[in-house]
């Protein structure tokens, strides 16, 4: 079989048209082509869960290898290293938390307690 006859015509009768340069995983990373659900994923709210994951982990970790370290100066360099992170991660969970929780709160209406505003007529 020579190279030449690999590249040769497709024997189909309607070929259509070739698939865009966006297939497989790069779709994954162009927000256009993914399902709706994951879009609204993509954004703001997956860094939320992937802040809070990723410091549960590190504090997990850090637990794990204080009680099973040597006590070299590297172990314990990885353990304050894992300490800081799994701190740092947590406390900007807690304000990405708060601002979200702030935002909602603007969006909310203020709701009229008064019954007497709706019972009046408009023309009055």
């Amino acid at each position: 079989m020579e190279n030449g006859s690999v590249y040769s015509p497709t024997t189909e009768e309607d070929p259509g048209p070739a698939r865009g340069g966006r297939g497989g995983l790069a779709a994954c990373f162009f927000p256009g082509r993914l399902p709706l659900y994951r879009r609204l994923l993509k954004g703001s709210q997956l860094d939320f869960y992937i802040t809070l994951g990723t410091g549960c982990v590190f504090l997990l970790a850090s637990t794990i290898f204080v009680s099973t370290h040597d006590r070299t100066s590297a172990e314990i360099a990885a353990i304050a290293f894992g300490f800081m992170a799994s701190i740092m991660f947590l406390v900007d969970f807690a304000v990405m938390l708060y601002t979200k929780r702030q935002e909602s709160q603007l969006r909310k209406p203020e709701s009229s307690t008064r019954a007497e505003a709706l019972t009046e007529p408009l023309n009055a």
